[in-house]
């Protein structure tokens, strides 16, 4: 009995221990992937990781903020640069492409039963600035031609725009009706039979919008698919991208198994993207 207050001691000195809070993961990225990343907080809690999000800013930036330590991991719409990488010698980069973000060009469904089912870039552009303003311009009906233009935050304009003109800086100011996501899409081509616009693969049910193939320089249509998105030779798409300054180990070794794992890629295709997973060989 004697050894019993010196034991109860030992057990209480242990019990007032704090407690040790989980580590908290700090993850920036660009403006239109915060919705995303803001999905990811809970999901991450309950697996015991602490997700911190820092304010979005553009790709450039958020690289900047990798390098110097700020946060401890990334998301991106595009791939390291290489000078970004040549920059930073004493960190060894490990990059995860967790899906793609592709959109198509899509149509009403008159537009596509006139028989326009696939067009030049140029003709978009056309139709784009209101230089073509029938349907007839590019072999369809004597139909007049409405464009609804895609929220400019949210990533469909910058792929399109960025296709289109080579930088969303070159795109003009266009006089359209702003549709704000695929939903809202889709309810405007079904009331306009002249539609056209852009929205996430998704969206593109071949029901109410169709999407249309693209028709390159040398006259090959390119069809959104699987197999074409997969390849890289699809044009309107851009990667979604996981960053670690180092290859990551313990919690961030945890957060990167989540992301490509079967529950992290499918918050990745709640958000309109294509899962790497689905666009992996069988």
């Amino acid at each position: 009995m004697k050894f019993l207050p010196a034991l109860f001691v030992a057990v209480s000195g242990l019990l007032c221990l704090p407690v040790q809070a989980d580590p908290v993961l700090r993850l920036q990225c660009t403006p239109s992937l915060f919705p995303f990343a803001k999905a990811l907080v809970k999901p991450l809690k309950e697996q015991g990781i602490e997700l911190q999000l820092a304010d979005p800013v553009g790709n450039n930036q958020v690289v900047n903020s990798l390098n110097s330590g700020d946060v401890d991991a990334v998301l991106l719409s595009r791939r390291m640069k290489i000078d970004e990488r040549v920059g930073a010698p004493d960190l060894r980069f490990s990059e995860t492409v967790l899906g793609v973000q592709a959109v198509a060009v899509v149509v009403a469904k008159n537009v596509w039963d006139s028989g326009i089912h696939a067009l030049k870039r140029e003709q978009i552009a056309r139709f784009y600035e209101n230089r073509s303003t029938r349907w007839k311009d590019v072999g369809g009906e004597d139909r007049p031609m409405i464009f609804f233009e895609p929220v400019h935050d949210k990533g469909p304009w910058e792929i399109f725009a960025t296709w289109l003109y080579g930088d969303i800086q070159r795109a003009p100011a266009v006089n359209w009706q702003v549709v704000n996501d695929g939903s809202d899409t889709q309810g405007a081509l079904q009331f306009a039979s002249g539609g056209i616009s852009v929205a996430a693969l998704r969206w593109a049910d071949r029901q109410i919008a169709f999407p249309i193939g693209l028709i390159d320089d040398a006259g090959k249509t390119i069809q959104p698919t699987k197999e074409s998105i997969a390849d890289g030779s699809y044009p309107l798409m851009r990667p979604i991208v996981v960053v670690f300054p180092r290859p990551p180990a313990q919690e961030k070794k945890r957060l990167l198994e989540f992301l490509v794992g079967e529950k992290g890629q499918k918050i990745v295709e709640m958000y309109d993207y294509v899962p790497q997973s689905t666009l992996k060989a069988p």
